[in-house]
């Protein structure tokens, strides 16, 4: 198997590195913004991505490319939830750029794939914003569908590429791509429930996105817990907790309560202000009625919450 060029190498480290910097800055999530600064390497600037095109290399790079991209049309109010752009195998299908596997596009991602060498792809999951999967691998071209497939791996994987048995990392990788799957459907559900609520938590009106998360009303485990903003509240990591732990709840009409073991007790600021001071308050839900949340999950919710408290 022939091996990409130190020079290529260089550039790619220096992203995955860059990458994994912003993403410990921002969140997993990444608005194009932030993509757009690119990263720094021998004092040279260059691009993780284009905003037009999918495929892309900086100018620097001389044999395969750096980054794949997808992304959610502005104006579109649909999540990126679905894996309509799974092949069989499990892989994510990545579509040619046009149909014809010579173009100069696609010809950078055959030889990615005759090299196994790493990319990055941004995967869209609403109009502006990202969650980057980082190493992914072609691991096949689907000439019929005109569609490459991809495959995600472990990070430390670049860096022991060797390690593993040859086997193996097929298996590997089908595991890791599974998991990474699960991963963008609860970062897709999270980006498009805070947008709802305007990035505020719906019991406190907290408004740091760091320390915000989208809480399921009825579980994923649930067969009818989809990732759906109406099966979503945004809520600070203190909320989400009491509300996980059946510690507060929700009535139907979003009046908050709190169990009575909670209210029994007696300690600091925190429990007096930050979880007493909401009961009988009022969840602060999104304007448009149709990203309110659903009534009966909420009933069935507040029920569960009745009978363990």
């Amino acid at each position: 198997m022939p091996t990409p060029s130190d020079n290529d190498q260089a550039i790619r480290l220096a992203a995955f590195n860059a990458l994994q910097a912003l993403v410990e800055r921002h969140g997993e999530v990444l608005s194009w913004d932030r993509i757009a600064e690119g990263f720094q390497l021998h004092g040279e600037q260059h691009l993780f991505a284009n905003r037009t095109r999918g495929i892309f290399w900086p100018r620097q790079m001389q044999e395969t490319a750096l980054s794949i991209k997808t992304t959610v049309p502005r104006g579109s109010r649909v999540a990126r939830y679905d894996d309509d752009n799974v092949a069989s195998d499990g892989a994510f299908l990545y579509k040619f750029q046009g149909t014809d596997i010579e173009g100069r596009d696609n010809r950078r991602l055959m030889r990615a794939q005759q090299m196994d060498a790493p990319l990055i792809y941004f995967y869209g999951i609403e109009p502006g914003f990202y969650r980057p999967l980082w190493p992914v691998y072609i691991s096949d071209v689907d000439l019929p569908s005109h569609s490459f497939h991809v495959m995600v791996s472990e990070p430390e994987m670049v860096k022991r590429p060797f390690v593993a048995d040859a086997k193996l990392l097929p298996l590997e990788r089908r595991y890791t791509t599974v998991q990474a799957k699960k991963r963008l459907h609860q970062a897709a559900f999270r980006q498009h429930v805070l947008r709802a609520y305007e990035y505020r938590c719906a019991v406190c009106a907290f408004p740091r996105t760091e320390l915000l998360d989208g809480a399921h009303i009825l579980p994923d485990r649930d067969e009818r817990g989809h990732a759906e903003v109406s099966n979503g509240l945004a809520l600070c990591r203190l909320h989400h907790g009491a509300f996980d732990t059946n510690l507060m709840g929700f009535r139907p009409d979003g009046v908050i309560e709190l169990a009575p073991s909670l209210l029994a007790t007696r300690d600091g600021p925190t429990l007096e202000h930050a979880l007493k001071g909401f009961v009988g308050k009022t969840l602060q839900t999104p304007r448009s009625r149709d990203l309110r949340p659903n009534q009966d999950y909420l009933e069935e919710r507040y029920e569960r919450f009745r009978k363990v408290g």
